[in-house]
């Protein structure tokens, strides 16, 4: 049986040549020997003569968790590699091979590439909340594009700018939120036809997060109106990244908007098929509430519940759904974090105008805890879900069905961490899986996203 890998690698895939960047403790490297046989098909002990000769910046890794991840992979080295190392070359030094060996076949590639993963690093430590981390990544990500992108900014340097005003407005640095966001802007003015509905509304969405930091409550209404708008044009008024970037505000009609969505693309991922809704069905029974589009929410909720059926969740659904779920709404986990907190505001709101024990307060708090759990935040969800079990009423059947379920799902969720964690911690730790960089078209998809979802 074959080791496991033991420390993280990405893999690069160049044209129909691919190479492992392992993430180690001395930078993220490329083995040297991978190098020489899959870009430039020489020997590694030969290529390791000529890096030599040409004074080319290496390093030797001697950790033991890396030198076992190599192995494992089974990445070609120099015939002196053993236990004292083995040689790996930094990204620059990769590049500036590819440059003087003339490999411009590979060059432009490797750099978007690097680019890629730049970004999906700070989009990375964004979600996990570690903005201090994130900035510097995403300001070399903004490096990176610069140079690619030469002579004049470009349109692709739009999520970048995003990726950076977002870390700073993270970080509460008013200004340098500001100038990224301006910088972006103007590419947008400068590019409109090439500009999308989705562009301008995570614009608007920072421009909103960042105006409500500073404490201009109308300005910052007025981003997400205009959020609300460019993605309600790009997916449609029911979709749920349109409601993603939705601030209720207070507004229960908006709030009741918000949570009937929620509830039809959360309920059948979390707990199962059984709670898609039916053909026709609105928003609430009974309450008067969310009068919408039925149909159009039936079909999110059949929808949904068609890729729930497909992956066959039973009322233990919650426990997969941080590894499965999220790859069935198009939306990421810091937003579905925020969506979380958003429908919170939108059960203090209705809490506010009618009562702490108004069944409509329990509702709200019930989706958002499907949120929570569809991200594996089961200690909060289950918060929620003592909160509004004092509130959902005993005559409310659905209400209570879904309370219920909601409830079962957080403990077999919880269950399973627990399972989970006891066998990694017998098994003295796992390997990590690989990500797959394609370097090959759809520039724009990979970086779509990434910038939006700020904290509050």
């Amino acid at each position: 049986m074959e080791p496991a890998p033991v420390v993280p690698y990405t893999v690069f895939k160049l044209g129909p040549s691919q190479l492992h960047q392992l993430h180690t403790a001395q930078g993220r490297v490329f083995i040297s020997g991978e190098v020489a046989a899959a870009l430039f098909a020489l020997s590694p002990t030969a290529f390791l003569q000529e890096l030599r000769v040409g004074k080319y910046q290496k390093i030797v890794l001697q950790d033991p968790d890396a030198l076992a991840t190599v192995a494992a992979l089974v990445l070609p080295v120099e015939s002196s590699a053993g236990p004292a190392g083995v040689a790996a070359l930094p990204p620059a030094t990769v590049q500036q091979l590819l440059i003087d060996r003339r490999r411009l076949d590979l060059l432009q590639p490797f750099k978007l590439a690097l680019l890629k993963l730049a970004s999906q690093e700070a989009a990375r430590l964004m979600a996990a909340g570690d903005y201090a981390a994130a900035l510097p990544v995403a300001l070399d990500a903004v490096r990176q594009g610069e140079a690619l992108f030469r002579p004049g900014p470009a349109l692709q340097m739009f999520p970048l700018y995003l990726l950076v005003a977002q870390a700073n407005l993270g970080l509460r640095r008013v200004q340098q939120c500001s100038d990224a966001l301006r910088l972006a802007g103007l590419l947008a003015l400068k590019e409109p036809a090439a500009t999308t509905a989705l562009m301008l509304s995570q614009l608007a969405r920072l421009n909103g997060q960042l105006a409500a930091l500073q404490g201009k409550t109308q300005r910052a209404l007025s981003h997400f109106a205009r959020d609300v708008y460019c993605c309600s044009l790009e997916y449609g008024p029911r979709d749920v990244l349109q409601e993603a970037g939705d601030n209720p505000a207070g507004a229960l009609a908006c709030g009741d908007a918000v949570v009937s969505i929620w509830r039809s693309a959360l309920a059948p991922l979390v707990l199962g098929p059984a709670f898609a809704e039916p053909a026709g069905h609105g928003a609430d029974d009974g309450e008067g509430e969310g009068e919408g589009d039925g149909a159009a929410s039936a079909a999110a909720g059949g929808a949904a519940a068609a890729g729930a059926a497909e992956a066959g969740p039973g009322p233990g659904a919650a426990a997969g759904a941080p590894v499965a779920a999220l790859a069935r709404l198009p939306v990421g986990r810091l937003q579905l974090l925020e969506v979380a907190d958003m429908l919170a505001d939108v059960a203090r709101s209705r809490a506010r105008a009618r009562g702490e024990g108004h069944g409509s307060v329990g509702e709200a708090q019930t989706v958002a805890a499907l949120a929570l759990l569809y991200v594996g935040d089961t200690d909060r969800a289950r918060e929620l879900l003592d909160a509004a079990d004092a509130a959902v009423p005993l005559t409310d059947a659905r209400g209570r069905e879904m309370l219920a379920a909601a409830a079962r799902a957080a403990d077999e969720a919880a269950a399973f961490a627990a399972s989970e964690a006891a066998r990694a911690g017998g098994a003295g730790g796992g390997g990590f899986g690989s990500g797959s960089l394609s370097s090959g078209g759809g520039g724009g998809a990979w970086l779509g996203r990434s910038a939006v979802g700020a904290s509050r």
